[in-house]
């Protein structure tokens, strides 16, 4: 049966009512035209923290040792130098300073000096005694003993002073090439009367070990002094370009 006209005229207001809420509550979607919506707001990601820069350790310069004065030698030019060991006790060790060269020939030992030099700027006094070779630096090794004896026989050699500094230089020699005569052209008296080093004296020369001792001197004859070695090395040039490799031996004198 069909609804009266009266009927639907009743029902058509109430829905003309309920139907736009409906599509209203079942839709987010905006309407056509506007403009998007934005995006939530997020959270602000906190800051970094500052890194804090180390503080830099305040450095203290190491201070630079003076050079030691070089040997005198008149006539020749200095071309290098070094110092081999630096102001020490050897404390009765045996110290060896390595070097090599091409032999033959073997190095000879052709002068010895020896100085006193108390007035040096910023160095301590010392005495020096130096040895002048041919060829190339010798390898030598040093210490203090109490008595000086010969190589090969191991008899004593009297020499001043209250110990000995002795020194052995390989492969060296103070002889020419064949063993009849000195190469030797000029050295100190063996007495030195240094405040420091009073003598020296040769122990050996033979199959390229050539040894020397050097009569070491302090006023207090009950002590034990603890006397600092520096081995100094400078290699000298002439005019006709022949070569001189001086081993200066420094005692402290203080």
């Amino acid at each position: 049966m069909k609804p009266s006209r009266r009927a639907l005229s009743r029902v058509l207001p109430i829905l003309t009512l309920i139907l736009p809420a409906m599509v209203g509550c079942g839709s987010n979607a905006a309407p056509p035209g506007s403009p998007p919506a934005s995006p939530p707001p997020t959270a602000a990601s906190p800051s970094a923290e500052p890194t804090a820069s180390p503080t830099p350790t305040p450095t203290t310069a190491t201070p630079t040792r003076p050079a030691p004065t070089p040997p005198t030698m008149p006539g020749w030019t200095g071309v290098s130098s070094r110092v081999a060991y630096q102001w020490h006790w050897p404390d009765g060790s045996p110290v060896t300073v390595t070097h090599t060269y091409s032999v033959p020939p073997v190095a000879q030992l052709v002068t010895i000096s020896a100085g006193n030099y108390s007035n040096e700027p910023g160095d301590r006094p010392y005495n020096r005694m130096s040895f002048s070779f041919t060829t190339g630096y010798p390898s030598y090794t040093f210490q203090y003993v109490n008595q000086l004896v010969a190589d090969g026989s191991g008899q004593p050699i009297p020499l001043e002073g209250r110990g000995v500094l002795r020194i052995v230089f390989t492969p060296a020699q103070a002889h020419t090439p064949d063993g009849t005569a000195s190469s030797i052209q000029s050295k100190p008296p063996t007495h030195l009367g240094m405040s420091r080093m009073v003598a020296y004296a040769q122990a050996g020369d033979f199959e390229g070990y050539l040894s020397y001792g050097i009569g070491i001197t302090w006023p207090n004859p009950r002590s034990n002094p603890q006397i600092a070695v520096r081995m100094y090395e400078v290699t000298y040039v002439n005019a006709q370009g022949a070569h001189r490799y001086v081993i200066a031996v420094d005692i402290d004198a203080r």
